[in-house]
């Protein structure tokens, strides 16, 4: 929690009582502990005025953050109250739904908007209607609710809950009521709701407009909202005009790829998907460029008002002005690694623009000119290949945390890994689940949580003019410590003939730890 610079950590104590402690992030000391029976934490979330909001499996609680004091305790829903009523018999209904919880994934959402004293939780809800003829695979059909509360007692404000078909996906907060926007494969109805009565006001008797394929992402672009949406097939790219509610597009843009990036231009749109980039017109619903930019989230980045992306097919690195929306090309010199192998992810140093891939590295200064490539030969052996998918995962992972395109950039890169390490992918996956979702937080806390860990992140960066790979010498393994300012080799450690090593690279420290066996490690400071 970084408005309040702490962790918070939930289990039991010696005696397997419940038990809640709040320890603060700067020196790891005990700021208060609590022994409240809260059952399933679902969510926890920072308020202003250092309050915490906890949402549990019955109730939702207000604490504050400095003590730990409860500051109220509501339950979240009109059939948990009625639970409170049935005593001894209530009680007993809980046990046994906290136990089946203890094996379930809940799909929830917290919302809040900027202004006002109301939040809003969105859960989810499937129910399987069958199997597909073809594939026996089963078919899930989607709910969503919606439940507002008071912010300064719990309450609730609405009798029943707001119920919408399609899986949880995102809401706005538009100034005549709640906009929600679904993801209900082709059946997908979008729609804004009274605040205060849950009435749809969009569509023949209220129900909502039809739109292709379920949405995933949106934008407010001030003018309207750029809708992303999916269908079994394709993705498409809708513009809604909320002030009459409805779609201005004749016929929605196909897109390829899943789009992880949205960057607002001049009177148009850039979007990347996992392997293309374009530009949207979104008053005439055209594409700016007959043919999509073919790359990928890792190899496009934001830097001066400028788009920077390595182009697939023509091995040059383009370059988009966010302010006219100009594309040019940063060199006419095409960029093509040794070993078969094409760059993987594209940095801005204080000097160039960085690429590399797993053996190779080049660097382009900011007019153009390449300023050095180079190639350190892979060793051949398979588990060395691993670890450094291993390595290389885990540090893009951190990099993109707080880029525009984190989760897709993890995604784009999940096939790759998976196809060499199934666990590792599987891995790169939930974390990239999990990016996704913290970036699509609709509150305040997230915006505020990367601001604090920026301060650490820019310190990494900038204490990272380095990078390591793994290249042979002799017939031994070595393992490379290359300059991203020069390309030279700065240092190795050499690992002897390990077939299957096991490393790690503090990003924080720069120092690398090596198992040297079950009970050795060797740290090596390579600042």
């Amino acid at each position: 929690m970084y408005n309040s610079d702490a962790i918070l950590v939930a289990g039991t104590d010696w005696d397997k009582e419940p038990l809640l402690v709040s320890v603060n992030m700067s020196d790891g000391n005990l700021s208060w502990s609590m022994n409240e029976k809260f059952g399933s934490i679902i969510t926890v979330n920072e308020l202003d005025n250092q309050e915490l909001l906890l949402v549990t499996l019955f109730n939702n609680y207000k604490l504050n953050a400095d003590s730990g004091a409860i500051i109220w305790k509501n339950t979240n829903s009109k059939e948990n109250a009625q639970l409170d009523n049935l005593s001894g018999l209530g009680a007993l209904i809980k046990v046994a739904a906290e136990n089946v919880a203890q094996e379930m994934d809940f799909k929830l959402n917290y919302y809040q908007p900027q202004e006002g004293d109301v939040f809003y939780l969105g859960t989810q809800r499937e129910v399987q209607t069958g199997v597909t003829t073809t594939t026996g695979t089963p078919k899930i059909k989607y709910t969503s609710q919606y439940n507002a509360y008071h912010t300064n007692d719990g309450s609730l404000i609405w009798n029943t809950p707001l119920e919408v078909k399609g899986a949880l996906s995102h809401v706005s907060f538009l100034d005549n009521g709640l906009l929600v926007l679904p993801d209900d494969g082709n059946r997908t109805k979008i729609n804004v709701f009274d605040y205060q009565t849950k009435e749809g006001l969009w569509g023949k008797k209220g129900r909502g407009i039809k739109i292709k394929g379920g949405i995933y992402d949106y934008l407010d672009c001030g003018d309207g909202i750029l809708l992303v949406s999916r269908t079994d097939n394709n993705d498409f790219l809708n513009f809604l005009d909320p002030s009459i509610g409805d779609i201005t597009f004749e016929n929605p843009v196909k897109v390829e790829g899943t789009v992880v990036g949205i960057v607002p231009l001049y009177n148009s749109i850039l979007y990347i998907t996992t392997t293309s980039m374009n530009i949207l017109d979104h008053n005439t619903g055209t594409l700016k460029w007959e043919n999509s930019i073919q790359t990928s989230p890792s190899l496009t980045t934001e830097h001066n008002g400028k788009i920077f992306a390595y182009d697939y097919n023509s091995g040059l690195v383009k370059v988009v002005d966010i302010a006219t929306g100009i594309l040019s090309e940063l060199s006419n010199e095409n960029l093509e690694f040794d070993g078969r192998e094409i760059p993987k992810q594209l940095e801005i140093l204080e000097d160039g623009i960085f690429l590399y891939s797993d053996q190779n590295v080049a660097k382009y200064n900011f007019i153009g000119r390449l300023s050095f490539q180079k190639y350190y030969v892979a060793p051949k052996e398979v588990g060395w290949k691993r670890a450094l998918l291993y390595a290389a995962s885990v540090r893009a992972a951190y990099i993109g945390a707080v880029s525009y395109y984190v989760s897709g950039s993890i995604a784009s890169a999940e096939g790759d890994i998976r196809q060499k390490d199934a666990v590792a992918g599987e891995i790169t996956s939930q974390i990239g689940t999990a990016y996704g979702e913290l970036g699509n937080a609709a509150s305040s806390y997230a915006m505020e949580g990367f601001k604090r860990a920026n301060a650490r992140r820019k310190a990494t960066t900038e204490g990272r003019n380095f990078m390591f790979i793994m290249s042979k010498k002799e017939k031994n393994v070595v393992l490379l410590k290359v300059s991203k300012h020069t390309g030279e080799v700065e240092g190795e450690i050499n690992l002897g003939k390990d077939r299957e090593p096991m490393y790690a690279v503090d990003d924080i420290t720069g120092q690398v730890y090596y198992q040297t066996s079950k009970t050795g490690l060797i740290s090596y400071f390579v600042n």
